[in-house]
């Protein structure tokens, strides 16, 4: 990943806009959260499971955790989850391999971490596996050794987001994509995008590299949908790389008096791409679905915890749902697939 400062917050919220309910998906609003229920009598009882989380407030990443915790919950692990943020509340990269070996201290069974950046946190890592802890990362990022990765499927979702754009719009026109903070993440969908706007039979136009939303806010994505616009005032299609995006490329449009004749797609996501849907304002979103995420990586932890020997083991995140005008009524928000628990931050009373 790119090393400046934007970039490395980008790692934790590029994949959806950054404001986000502390409970879950956008647009949920904060809501009660129900006790978490340790089931006593699953194969994983009395193991305690850390999760180094990226920040608090962000759909994706509370997704992530709950789908972690609800399935190793159910398994019998109890699960705390803290944050690399320091004393001030504010990110601090090496919260995390100070959150990992404060684990290691604690004589955990298992760490799960969401690295911010591959190099503030590799010390961390390395504690772990000299220690004996085994432990597992979000995102399949090369050069951190662990016991098991769950790799995100990016240029998949991009491809599926640009194939099926493509098709909405008939496989002919005129394309392109605008992306974002250059993260491997987003790097990989913006590639994925191309590809699948291309087999969908419409002109590439532009480049994504130059097209980015490096503020990661709709304002900014507005001001880039602008530029696009008028360099192509006949677009066909659109694909941007994140709900805040969606929202800003939807103002263009409308300035440029484009609404209903460009058709845009978000990669990733939220609640409020849903209503945009609804109102035809957006053509369609792609629903990452980080509750899934938190399972599979849930899934990896126990067949470790349960004797299985693993080393850099790598697991696919499965594949999001695409809802466009036609199957948006049956959306159902994380919020709902789901009741989000308290994850407390220590193991006390668990």
């Amino acid at each position: 990943m790119k090393r400046t400062f934007p970039a490395l917050v980008a790692a934790a919220l590029a994949l959806t806009a950054c404001g986000t309910g502390s409970t879950g998906a956008s647009g949920t609003g904060p809501s009660p959260l129900t006790r978490a229920n340790v089931d006593q009598a699953g194969p994983l009882h009395g193991k305690r499971v850390l999760y180094v989380d990226g920040v608090p407030g962000n759909a994706l990443l509370d997704g992530l955790a709950q789908g972690l915790a609800a399935r190793l919950n159910k398994e019998g692990a109890a699960v705390a989850r803290v944050f690399q943020l320091n004393a001030q509340n504010q990110i601090d990269l090496s919260a995390g391999s100070q959150r990992i070996n404060e684990g290691i201290a604690q004589k955990v069974d298992a760490i799960v971490a969401f690295p911010l950046d591959a190099n503030a946190i590799r010390p961390g890592i390395a504690a772990a596996r000299k220690a004996g802890v085994p432990v597992f990362t979000f995102q399949a990022i090369g050069g951190l050794d662990v016991t098991g990765k769950v790799a995100f499927p990016d240029e998949a979702r991009g491809a599926a987001t640009g194939l099926a754009l493509a098709k909405l719009v008939g496989g002919a026109g005129k394309a392109t994509v605008l992306s974002g903070i250059p993260t491997d993440n987003v790097e990989a969908a913006a590639r994925g995008a191309v590809k699948g706007l291309a087999e969908g039979g419409l002109t590439l136009v532009g480049d994504p590299s130059n097209q980015r939303n490096l503020k990661d806010d709709a304002p900014e994505a507005q001001r880039v949908a602008q530029a696009i616009f008028q360099k192509t005032p006949d677009l066909k299609a659109l694909v941007v790389y994140n709900s805040a995006s969606a929202t800003g490329a939807i103002a263009a449009a409308k300035e440029a008096g484009l609404a209903g004749k460009v058709q845009i797609a978000t990669m990733a996501g939220e609640d409020t791409n849903i209503a945009q849907v609804k109102s035809g304002q957006l053509a369609l979103s792609y629903d990452l679905d980080g509750l899934a995420y938190g399972t599979a990586m849930a899934g990896l932890v126990t067949r470790a915890l349960t004797g299985e020997k693993l080393d850099n083991a790598v697991v696919d995140a499965p594949l999001g749902k695409i809802y466009t005008r036609d199957n948006v009524a049956g959306y159902v928000p994380w919020t709902k697939r789901q009741a989000y628990v308290q994850i407390p931050s220590t193991f006390s009373g668990q």
